[in-house]
């Protein structure tokens, strides 16, 4: 059975990243490995971001004209 828990623990030290470390295992925050991972996730969130901005503002419909201002754009009368 001890053994089984060492395993285990293993396992979640070294390869299960979690959020309240950025992304990074308990075993990069304690040794200090991978210390620019924070970073490298923050630029890919906002490239994500930004892909996924100009694909939706690429995407039309035929009852919606490309240089028709968004619905929350317009002014109440």
């Amino acid at each position: 059975m001890k053994r089984l828990i060492e395993v285990d623990v293993t396992e979640h030290n070294a390869r299960m990243p979690h959020s309240a470390s950025h992304g990074q295992t308990p075993d990069e925050m304690y040794f200090g490995r991978s210390t620019q991972l924070p970073e490298e996730l923050d630029v890919l969130r906002q490239e994500a971001r930004q892909q996924r901005v100009a694909h939706k503002l690429s995407v039309t419909c035929a009852a919606c004209p490309r240089d028709a201002p968004a619905s929350n754009d317009r002014v109440a009368a």
